[in-house]
């Protein structure tokens, strides 16, 4: 084998990462399918959303109620608003809970769980190690 340098190898193994891979994040949430019907709001693929952020579902169903100030119902795969909520401040409130309860704040991976200290709860990186509080 010819004696490489360094940056050379590094650049060589970087131009042999396919682009689909190198060039989208790791982890994407499915895009929620909302729908406006009389006087309710239904995101219809709430379960799937939910499982790509592999969190609890009350969780995740208690903070948008929180956030849009509504009521509503859940059902195995969906979820019912209260009222006619913009499909756009939806989107944005998963966003937020993304940033929230899932990403990293250190690395901005999305591999992180919530374990309990005491009576505070943390949000725990497995990427890299970090630990930050979180409000559940």
């Amino acid at each position: 084998m010819a004696d490489y340098e360094y940056d050379a190898l590094l650049d060589r193994a970087r131009e042999r990462i396919p682009k689909d891979i190198s060039e989208r994040s790791r982890w994407t949430m499915p895009e929620p399918d909302i729908l406006i019907e009389g006087s309710q709001t239904i995101l219809r693929n709430f379960a799937d959303v939910v499982n790509a952020m592999d969190r609890d579902a009350n969780h995740v169903y208690q903070f948008l109620l929180n956030e849009l100030g509504t009521s509503g119902t859940r059902e195995q795969v969906r979820v019912m608003f209260k009222g006619r909520v913009p499909p756009a401040r939806i989107k944005e409130k998963l966003v937020a809970y993304v940033k929230a309860f899932i990403l990293c704040d250190q690395c901005r991976a999305p591999d992180t769980r919530f374990i309990k200290e005491g009576r505070t709860s943390l949000l725990k990186c497995q990427a890299c190690g970090a630990t930050r509080p979180v409000r559940l």
